[in-house]
């Protein structure tokens, strides 16, 4: 109803200009022409492509849907892969739904070669599925967008940060993409039910956090630190109290969502990343401890020095430390602060990106 009567005011606006044309007012017909395109495409009632995240019913804010749009629109362009989220209420079965979403709006056709995803999140039947499209089978298997959704993405749903929760997963699906560059996958285009549906744990609560009872022992280096801090990701511990923290650091985890997922990963990092050098500022109360610089994903873990121990430094790693799209890290250079000596040595290019000889 709405759109035929967007429809029949630009259709009236167009008679009018005729009639008054008659009457000898003249009218280039380009303007006529536009001005009745502009009454009919400016409408709200007028159809519009999908956006990439489509939020029914306000959950998000705008800059937060607009934040998400964004880190999509870069993995369609870094990755050619076509990512929409849907979130509404009473959407029936998911699977059902995403299976006809996919075919509607073409996900992942044409030039992707079926390489599509959709998030659709149901708030009131607390439900949360991501369809995979045929194109990418290959890559996002249904225990991988499983272990995605039950491991991050519900980690974050169930604190209220939607948001977050979306774009941690979305991190994950990054690093995912970059280890299949380069295979060959189907040219097909929508999607034949692959991916995972759950609940969504909307509101339920945080878990208990771990035990505190991962230490580095009396007397630990820097590097014993980062050892213990590698065990308790490996153990999934993610106490915010662990004593291998820094004071700025237990309180930045305190209010902190770490799931699962992103303690698996950074376990995995840490396990790859050998330290190379060791640097410590003048007043010997604090260290840098760097990876060789062609290890572009392994960054500089920052500690300091609080009474006879050495504590893990995250909150001042999170002020200075940066990761770009390919997830190199880079430097908030006038973020720093006291752990400039480290990095005195190092040419860092304008974007704060070490350049490696």
């Amino acid at each position: 109803m709405a759109i035929e009567l967007v429809v029949g005011v630009g259709a009236g606006l167009l008679i009018l200009a005729l009639l008054l044309a008659g009457r000898g007012w003249r009218f280039p017909w380009w303007g006529i022409l536009g001005l009745s395109a502009l009454v009919l495409l400016s409408s709200p009632w007028w159809p519009r492509a999908p956006e990439l995240v489509e939020d029914r019913v306000g959950l998000l804010a705008d800059a937060e849907r607009e934040r998400l749009g964004d880190r999509h629109a870069l993995l369609r362009a870094d990755h050619g892969i076509d990512y929409r989220v849907v979130i509404g209420r009473e959407l029936g079965d998911l699977d059902r739904f995403a299976v006809d979403y996919f075919r509607r709006h073409e996900l992942g056709a044409g030039g992707n070669a079926g390489r599509g995803l959709l998030l659709v999140l149901d708030v009131a039947a607390n439900e949360v599925r991501l369809e995979v499209g045929y194109g990418l089978e290959a890559v996002f298997v249904d225990a991988f967008v499983a272990y995605l959704e039950a491991r991050q993405m519900t980690e974050f749903f169930a604190v209220g940060r939607v948001a977050d929760g979306i774009l941690a997963s979305t991190e994950l699906i990054v690093a995912q993409a970059e280890t299949a560059e380069g295979e060959v996958l189907p040219a097909l285009a929508g999607s034949g039910g692959a991916g995972a549906r759950m609940p969504a744990r909307l509101g339920e609560g945080a878990a208990s956090p771990g035990a505190a009872q991962v230490a580095a022992g009396d007397g630990a280096s820097p590097r014993d630190v980062l050892a213990a801090y590698r065990r308790a990701m490996q153990q999934r511990n993610d106490n915010p109290e662990l004593t291998i923290y820094g004071r700025e650091t237990r309180r930045m985890l305190a209010d902190w969502v770490m799931t699962p997922a992103q303690m698996d990963n950074m376990a995995q990092s840490l396990a790859a990343c050998p330290i190379a050098r060791e640097l410590t500022a003048a007043d010997g109360r604090r260290v840098v401890l760097l990876a060789p610089l062609a290890e572009r994903r392994c960054p500089p873990y920052f500690f300091i020095r609080e009474g006879q121990a050495w504590r893990l430094d995250l909150a001042g790693m999170m002020q200075a430390v940066r990761f770009g799209r390919d997830n190199r890290w880079h430097l908030e250079v006038g973020a720093l602060g006291p752990y400039g000596f480290g990095f005195e040595a190092l040419a860092l290019d304008a974007r704060g990106y070490p350049v490696v000889p």
